[in-house]
Protein backbone atom coordinates (compact mmCIF):
# COMPACT_ATOMS: atom_id res chain seq x y z
CA UNK A 1 0.00 0.00 0.00
CA UNK A 2 1.44 3.36 -1.08
CA UNK A 3 -0.35 6.71 -1.40
CA UNK A 4 -3.51 4.92 -0.24
CA UNK A 5 -3.59 2.64 -3.31
CA UNK A 6 -3.07 -1.10 -3.39
CA UNK A 7 -1.63 -1.79 -6.84
CA UNK A 8 -0.14 -5.19 -6.00
CA UNK A 9 -2.39 -7.01 -8.45
CA UNK A 10 -1.91 -4.75 -11.47
CA UNK A 11 0.45 -7.11 -13.31
CA UNK A 12 -2.01 -9.98 -12.85
CA UNK A 13 -4.78 -7.70 -14.12
CA UNK A 14 -2.86 -6.98 -17.31
CA UNK A 15 -2.55 -10.70 -18.07
CA UNK A 16 -6.22 -11.26 -17.28
CA UNK A 17 -7.31 -8.47 -19.63
CA UNK A 18 -5.38 -10.09 -22.48
CA UNK A 19 -7.26 -13.34 -21.91
CA UNK A 20 -10.66 -11.81 -21.11
CA UNK A 21 -11.06 -8.41 -22.83
CA UNK A 22 -14.66 -8.10 -21.66
CA UNK A 23 -13.31 -7.50 -18.15
CA UNK A 24 -11.55 -4.33 -19.36
CA UNK A 25 -14.77 -2.39 -20.00
CA UNK A 26 -16.17 0.15 -17.53
CA UNK A 27 -19.43 1.82 -18.57
CA UNK A 28 -20.65 4.95 -16.78
CA UNK A 29 -23.94 6.82 -17.05
CA UNK A 30 -25.85 9.71 -15.51
CA UNK A 31 -29.49 10.72 -15.86
CA UNK A 32 -31.69 13.68 -15.06
CA UNK A 33 -34.70 15.71 -16.19
CA UNK A 34 -34.26 17.30 -19.60
CA UNK A 35 -35.21 20.70 -18.17
CA UNK A 36 -34.12 22.54 -14.98
CA UNK A 37 -36.36 22.60 -11.91
CA UNK A 38 -38.48 25.58 -10.88
CA UNK A 39 -35.44 27.35 -9.45
CA UNK A 40 -33.41 26.79 -12.60
CA UNK A 41 -31.20 24.12 -11.00
CA UNK A 42 -30.39 20.92 -12.90
CA UNK A 43 -30.33 17.72 -10.85
CA UNK A 44 -28.50 14.66 -12.16
CA UNK A 45 -27.53 11.35 -10.61
CA UNK A 46 -24.87 8.77 -11.36
CA UNK A 47 -26.39 5.46 -12.42
CA UNK A 48 -25.21 1.92 -11.81
CA UNK A 49 -21.93 1.37 -13.62
CA UNK A 50 -20.71 -1.81 -15.28
CA UNK A 51 -17.18 -2.89 -14.42
CA UNK A 52 -16.37 -5.86 -16.63
CA UNK A 53 -19.19 -8.30 -15.94
CA UNK A 54 -20.08 -6.73 -12.58
CA UNK A 55 -22.76 -4.13 -11.92
CA UNK A 56 -21.69 -1.52 -9.36
CA UNK A 57 -24.16 0.76 -7.55
CA UNK A 58 -23.17 4.45 -7.64
CA UNK A 59 -26.23 6.71 -7.18
CA UNK A 60 -24.43 9.99 -6.42
CA UNK A 61 -26.45 13.20 -6.86
CA UNK A 62 -25.01 16.28 -8.54
CA UNK A 63 -26.51 19.76 -8.87
CA UNK A 64 -25.55 22.52 -11.29
CA UNK A 65 -26.71 26.01 -12.04
CA UNK A 66 -27.05 27.46 -15.54
CA UNK A 67 -24.57 30.12 -16.60
CA UNK A 68 -25.52 33.50 -15.13
CA UNK A 69 -27.91 32.15 -12.51
CA UNK A 70 -27.35 32.13 -8.73
CA UNK A 71 -26.79 30.49 -6.25
CA UNK A 72 -23.08 30.76 -6.76
CA UNK A 73 -22.31 27.92 -4.35
CA UNK A 74 -23.19 25.56 -7.21
CA UNK A 75 -20.94 25.14 -10.26
CA UNK A 76 -21.95 25.74 -13.85
CA UNK A 77 -21.45 22.85 -16.28
CA UNK A 78 -18.35 24.57 -17.68
CA UNK A 79 -16.70 24.60 -14.26
CA UNK A 80 -17.52 20.96 -13.62
CA UNK A 81 -16.16 19.95 -17.03
CA UNK A 82 -12.79 21.45 -16.06
CA UNK A 83 -12.99 19.76 -12.65
CA UNK A 84 -13.58 16.42 -14.40
CA UNK A 85 -10.47 16.99 -16.51
CA UNK A 86 -8.39 17.98 -13.48
CA UNK A 87 -9.61 15.09 -11.32
CA UNK A 88 -8.78 12.54 -13.99
CA UNK A 89 -5.32 14.03 -14.52
CA UNK A 90 -4.76 13.96 -10.77
CA UNK A 91 -5.68 10.30 -10.23
CA UNK A 92 -3.62 9.27 -13.27
CA UNK A 93 -0.66 11.03 -11.61
CA UNK A 94 -1.33 9.21 -8.33
CA UNK A 95 -1.41 5.87 -10.14
CA UNK A 96 1.80 6.70 -12.01
CA UNK A 97 3.78 7.68 -8.93
CA UNK A 98 2.43 4.75 -6.92
CA UNK A 99 3.43 2.26 -9.63
CA UNK A 100 6.99 3.65 -9.43
CA UNK A 101 7.18 3.38 -5.65
CA UNK A 102 7.15 7.16 -5.09
CA UNK A 103 5.38 8.57 -2.04
CA UNK A 104 3.44 11.75 -2.75
CA UNK A 105 3.58 14.54 -0.18
CA UNK A 106 1.03 16.80 -1.87
CA UNK A 107 -0.59 17.04 -5.29
CA UNK A 108 -2.84 19.66 -6.87
CA UNK A 109 -4.10 20.13 -10.41
CA UNK A 110 -5.53 23.48 -11.53
CA UNK A 111 -7.38 23.68 -14.84
CA UNK A 112 -8.25 26.92 -16.62
CA UNK A 113 -10.03 27.87 -19.82
CA UNK A 114 -11.96 30.76 -21.33
CA UNK A 115 -15.68 30.50 -22.06
CA UNK A 116 -16.51 32.45 -25.26
CA UNK A 117 -19.40 34.89 -24.90
CA UNK A 118 -21.64 36.49 -27.51
CA UNK A 119 -22.76 40.11 -27.68
CA UNK A 120 -25.50 39.44 -25.08
CA UNK A 121 -23.03 38.01 -22.55
CA UNK A 122 -24.25 34.43 -22.97
CA UNK A 123 -22.07 31.45 -23.97
CA UNK A 124 -21.38 31.73 -27.68
CA UNK A 125 -23.36 29.11 -29.60
CA UNK A 126 -21.34 26.09 -30.66
CA UNK A 127 -17.96 27.59 -29.83
CA UNK A 128 -15.46 25.52 -27.83
CA UNK A 129 -13.73 26.57 -24.67
CA UNK A 130 -10.45 28.24 -25.56
CA UNK A 131 -7.06 28.47 -23.89
CA UNK A 132 -7.47 25.10 -22.19
CA UNK A 133 -4.55 24.42 -19.85
CA UNK A 134 -3.68 22.66 -16.60
CA UNK A 135 -0.97 23.04 -13.99
CA UNK A 136 0.18 20.13 -11.84
CA UNK A 137 1.93 21.01 -8.57
CA UNK A 138 3.65 18.01 -6.95
CA UNK A 139 5.58 17.55 -3.72
CA UNK A 140 7.67 14.36 -3.72
CA UNK A 141 11.30 13.15 -3.58
CA UNK A 142 11.46 11.61 -7.05
CA UNK A 143 14.20 12.75 -9.44
CA UNK A 144 13.25 15.32 -12.07
CA UNK A 145 13.45 12.91 -14.98
CA UNK A 146 10.93 10.62 -13.28
CA UNK A 147 8.32 13.27 -12.51
CA UNK A 148 8.70 14.65 -16.03
CA UNK A 149 8.22 11.15 -17.44
CA UNK A 150 5.08 10.61 -15.35
CA UNK A 151 3.71 13.95 -16.51
CA UNK A 152 4.11 13.09 -20.18
CA UNK A 153 2.63 9.63 -19.68
CA UNK A 154 -0.40 11.26 -18.04
CA UNK A 155 -0.97 13.20 -21.25
CA UNK A 156 -1.01 9.95 -23.22
CA UNK A 157 -3.10 7.80 -20.90
CA UNK A 158 -5.35 9.97 -18.70
CA UNK A 159 -8.83 9.26 -20.18
CA UNK A 160 -10.39 12.69 -19.73
CA UNK A 161 -7.26 14.50 -20.88
CA UNK A 162 -7.37 12.45 -24.08
CA UNK A 163 -11.11 13.12 -24.41
CA UNK A 164 -10.50 16.89 -24.42
CA UNK A 165 -7.30 16.54 -26.47
CA UNK A 166 -8.66 14.39 -29.29
CA UNK A 167 -11.64 15.02 -31.55
CA UNK A 168 -14.29 12.99 -29.70
CA UNK A 169 -17.64 12.27 -31.39
CA UNK A 170 -20.94 12.23 -29.52
CA UNK A 171 -23.92 10.16 -30.68
CA UNK A 172 -27.41 11.53 -30.02
CA UNK A 173 -30.74 9.67 -30.02
CA UNK A 174 -34.30 10.56 -28.99
CA UNK A 175 -37.19 8.35 -27.93
CA UNK A 176 -40.63 9.87 -28.41
CA UNK A 177 -43.34 8.35 -26.18
CA UNK A 178 -46.80 9.26 -27.46
CA UNK A 179 -48.73 6.38 -25.95
CA UNK A 180 -48.68 2.69 -25.14
CA UNK A 181 -48.37 1.64 -28.79
CA UNK A 182 -46.97 4.81 -30.35
CA UNK A 183 -43.26 5.06 -29.62
CA UNK A 184 -40.50 6.17 -31.97
CA UNK A 185 -36.72 6.36 -31.71
CA UNK A 186 -34.67 8.60 -33.98
CA UNK A 187 -30.96 9.36 -34.33
CA UNK A 188 -29.78 12.97 -34.46
CA UNK A 189 -26.71 13.32 -36.69
CA UNK A 190 -24.26 15.82 -35.22
CA UNK A 191 -20.78 17.02 -36.03
CA UNK A 192 -19.02 19.90 -34.30
CA UNK A 193 -18.96 22.98 -36.51
CA UNK A 194 -15.61 24.66 -37.27
CA UNK A 195 -14.73 27.23 -34.58
CA UNK A 196 -15.24 30.87 -35.48
CA UNK A 197 -12.62 33.55 -35.01
CA UNK A 198 -11.81 34.36 -31.37
CA UNK A 199 -14.79 35.98 -29.59
CA UNK A 200 -14.71 39.61 -28.55
CA UNK A 201 -15.29 38.69 -24.92
CA UNK A 202 -14.84 35.59 -22.79
CA UNK A 203 -15.28 34.49 -19.21
CA UNK A 204 -12.40 32.83 -17.31
CA UNK A 205 -13.32 29.42 -15.84
CA UNK A 206 -11.22 27.55 -13.29
CA UNK A 207 -11.21 24.30 -11.32
CA UNK A 208 -8.78 23.35 -8.57
CA UNK A 209 -8.46 19.67 -7.57
CA UNK A 210 -6.54 18.73 -4.43
CA UNK A 211 -5.45 15.20 -3.61
CA UNK A 212 -6.55 13.83 -0.24
CA UNK A 213 -5.58 10.14 -0.12
CA UNK A 214 -5.80 7.18 -2.46
CA UNK A 215 -8.20 8.01 -5.26
CA UNK A 216 -10.06 10.62 -3.20
CA UNK A 217 -9.73 14.33 -3.94
CA UNK A 218 -11.68 17.51 -3.36
CA UNK A 219 -12.36 20.16 -5.94
CA UNK A 220 -13.65 23.69 -6.06
CA UNK A 221 -14.51 25.77 -9.09
CA UNK A 222 -14.82 29.40 -10.08
CA UNK A 223 -16.28 31.41 -12.90
CA UNK A 224 -15.02 34.98 -13.18
CA UNK A 225 -18.10 36.97 -14.19
CA UNK A 226 -17.84 40.75 -14.52
CA UNK A 227 -14.42 40.67 -12.89
CA UNK A 228 -15.73 38.94 -9.76
CA UNK A 229 -14.48 35.43 -9.04
CA UNK A 230 -16.79 33.32 -6.90
CA UNK A 231 -15.82 29.84 -5.73
CA UNK A 232 -18.14 26.85 -5.48
CA UNK A 233 -17.25 23.81 -3.39
CA UNK A 234 -15.40 21.96 -2.09
CA UNK A 235 -16.89 18.80 -3.56
CA UNK A 236 -15.59 15.23 -3.34
CA UNK A 237 -14.45 13.10 -6.27
CA UNK A 238 -13.54 9.43 -5.83
CA UNK A 239 -13.49 6.07 -7.57
CA UNK A 240 -15.61 3.00 -7.04
CA UNK A 241 -14.06 0.33 -4.83
CA UNK A 242 -13.63 -1.85 -7.90
CA UNK A 243 -11.40 0.91 -9.34
CA UNK A 244 -9.20 1.18 -6.20
CA UNK A 245 -11.42 3.87 -4.64
CA UNK A 246 -13.55 4.20 -1.53
CA UNK A 247 -16.89 5.30 -3.05
CA UNK A 248 -16.98 8.69 -1.31
CA UNK A 249 -18.18 10.58 -4.38
CA UNK A 250 -18.71 10.49 -8.14
CA UNK A 251 -15.68 9.93 -10.30
CA UNK A 252 -14.23 12.19 -12.98
CA UNK A 253 -16.20 10.54 -15.79
CA UNK A 254 -19.52 10.84 -13.95
CA UNK A 255 -18.84 14.51 -13.21
CA UNK A 256 -18.12 15.14 -16.89
CA UNK A 257 -21.30 13.36 -18.01
CA UNK A 258 -23.27 15.38 -15.46
CA UNK A 259 -21.82 18.62 -16.81
CA UNK A 260 -22.81 17.66 -20.36
CA UNK A 261 -26.28 16.65 -19.19
CA UNK A 262 -26.74 19.99 -17.44
CA UNK A 263 -25.76 22.12 -20.41
CA UNK A 264 -28.03 20.16 -22.73
CA UNK A 265 -30.96 20.34 -20.29
CA UNK A 266 -30.67 24.13 -20.06
CA UNK A 267 -30.58 24.44 -23.84
CA UNK A 268 -33.52 22.05 -24.32
CA UNK A 269 -35.62 24.22 -22.03
CA UNK A 270 -34.57 27.37 -23.88
CA UNK A 271 -35.11 25.96 -27.37
CA UNK A 272 -38.44 24.34 -26.44
CA UNK A 273 -39.72 27.63 -25.01
CA UNK A 274 -38.78 29.49 -28.19
CA UNK A 275 -40.79 26.95 -30.17
CA UNK A 276 -43.77 26.82 -27.77
CA UNK A 277 -43.04 23.12 -27.56
CA UNK A 278 -44.02 21.16 -24.45
CA UNK A 279 -41.27 18.93 -23.08
CA UNK A 280 -43.03 17.66 -19.97
CA UNK A 281 -41.66 14.52 -18.36
CA UNK A 282 -38.62 14.73 -20.62
CA UNK A 283 -35.39 13.12 -19.43
CA UNK A 284 -31.77 12.74 -20.47
CA UNK A 285 -29.35 9.85 -20.07
CA UNK A 286 -25.67 10.29 -20.94
CA UNK A 287 -23.15 7.46 -21.01
CA UNK A 288 -19.51 6.78 -21.82
CA UNK A 289 -16.92 4.04 -21.64
CA UNK A 290 -13.41 3.37 -20.36
CA UNK A 291 -11.33 0.47 -21.66
CA UNK A 292 -8.51 -0.65 -19.38
CA UNK A 293 -6.70 -2.25 -22.33
CA UNK A 294 -6.05 1.22 -23.70
CA UNK A 295 -5.41 2.89 -20.35
CA UNK A 296 -2.79 0.26 -19.44
CA UNK A 297 -1.53 -0.08 -23.03
CA UNK A 298 -2.40 -3.77 -23.03
CA UNK A 299 -3.49 -3.34 -26.66
CA UNK A 300 -2.02 -0.45 -28.63
CA UNK A 301 -5.00 -0.16 -30.98
CA UNK A 302 -7.49 0.36 -28.12
CA UNK A 303 -8.26 3.96 -27.24
CA UNK A 304 -6.99 5.31 -23.92
CA UNK A 305 -9.62 8.06 -23.78
CA UNK A 306 -13.12 8.19 -22.32
CA UNK A 307 -15.18 7.34 -25.38
CA UNK A 308 -18.50 6.07 -26.79
CA UNK A 309 -20.25 9.21 -25.54
CA UNK A 310 -23.98 8.80 -26.07
CA UNK A 311 -26.85 11.21 -25.40
CA UNK A 312 -30.33 9.67 -25.07
CA UNK A 313 -33.32 11.98 -24.74
CA UNK A 314 -36.79 10.73 -23.91
CA UNK A 315 -39.77 13.00 -24.55
CA UNK A 316 -43.45 12.33 -23.88
CA UNK A 317 -46.14 14.08 -25.85
CA UNK A 318 -47.42 14.63 -29.35
CA UNK A 319 -44.28 16.10 -30.94
CA UNK A 320 -43.42 14.78 -34.37
CA UNK A 321 -40.09 13.19 -35.19
CA UNK A 322 -39.23 16.25 -37.28
CA UNK A 323 -39.94 18.61 -34.36
CA UNK A 324 -37.80 16.58 -31.96
CA UNK A 325 -35.03 16.30 -34.53
CA UNK A 326 -35.00 20.06 -35.07
CA UNK A 327 -35.09 20.72 -31.31
CA UNK A 328 -32.14 18.49 -30.46
CA UNK A 329 -30.17 19.55 -33.54
CA UNK A 330 -30.47 23.17 -32.40
CA UNK A 331 -29.43 22.20 -28.87
CA UNK A 332 -26.32 20.35 -30.05
CA UNK A 333 -25.45 23.20 -32.42
CA UNK A 334 -25.55 25.71 -29.54
CA UNK A 335 -23.81 23.61 -26.87
CA UNK A 336 -20.28 24.61 -25.86
CA UNK A 337 -19.09 21.38 -24.23
CA UNK A 338 -19.86 19.05 -27.16
CA UNK A 339 -18.12 21.59 -29.42
CA UNK A 340 -15.12 21.53 -27.09
CA UNK A 341 -14.91 17.74 -27.16
CA UNK A 342 -15.65 17.55 -30.87
CA UNK A 343 -12.49 19.37 -31.91
CA UNK A 344 -8.92 18.24 -31.50
CA UNK A 345 -7.04 20.88 -29.54
CA UNK A 346 -3.70 21.50 -27.87
CA UNK A 347 -3.78 21.64 -24.06
CA UNK A 348 -1.23 23.71 -22.21
CA UNK A 349 0.58 21.71 -19.51
CA UNK A 350 2.80 22.97 -16.70
CA UNK A 351 4.52 20.89 -14.01
CA UNK A 352 6.03 22.44 -10.89
CA UNK A 353 7.60 21.04 -7.74
CA UNK A 354 7.83 23.18 -4.62
CA UNK A 355 7.07 26.22 -6.78
CA UNK A 356 9.88 25.56 -9.28
CA UNK A 357 8.96 24.81 -12.88
CA UNK A 358 9.93 21.36 -14.13
CA UNK A 359 8.10 21.36 -17.48
CA UNK A 360 5.91 23.57 -19.66
CA UNK A 361 4.64 22.52 -23.08
CA UNK A 362 1.57 22.04 -25.26
CA UNK A 363 0.10 18.54 -25.23
CA UNK A 364 -1.20 17.39 -28.63
CA UNK A 365 -2.79 14.22 -29.97
CA UNK A 366 0.25 13.62 -32.16
CA UNK A 367 2.61 13.79 -29.19
CA UNK A 368 0.36 11.58 -27.05
CA UNK A 369 0.20 8.93 -29.76
CA UNK A 370 3.99 9.07 -30.14
CA UNK A 371 4.34 8.40 -26.41
CA UNK A 372 2.03 5.39 -26.68
CA UNK A 373 4.10 4.11 -29.62
CA UNK A 374 7.27 4.44 -27.55
CA UNK A 375 5.71 2.65 -24.56
CA UNK A 376 4.55 -0.15 -26.87
CA UNK A 377 8.02 -0.51 -28.37
CA UNK A 378 9.63 -0.75 -24.94
CA UNK A 379 7.02 -3.27 -23.76
CA UNK A 380 7.73 -5.50 -26.76
CA UNK A 381 11.48 -5.26 -26.26
CA UNK A 382 11.09 -6.21 -22.60
CA UNK A 383 8.85 -9.14 -23.50
CA UNK A 384 11.33 -10.36 -26.12
CA UNK A 385 14.21 -10.16 -23.63
CA UNK A 386 12.40 -12.09 -20.90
Amino acid sequence: MRNGLNTAGVSETVHELREHPELAIADYAVAGPAVPDGDGIVHTRALTMRDGVTRVARDFRLRHRPFGLPPHDLPTPYESALAALGACVLITNVNGYTARGITIGALRVTVRADLPLDATGRPMAGQPLSGLRWHCAIDCDAPSDMIQSVNRLVCAFSPNHRLFLDASPIDVAASIRRGADDNETIMIPWTAAPPLSPPVTSCPVEAEVTWEYGSEATYRTALDGAGEKRWAGPFTVDQAKQMLGTDKGPNAQEILLSALCTELACLIADEAASRNMAVRDASLRLSGRLDMRGMLNVQREVSSNFHNLFVEAELRGDASAAQVHDLLSAVMTRAVLPATLGHSTAIGVELTRSGARELAYDSTTRDAEAIRDDVTRRQREAAAAS
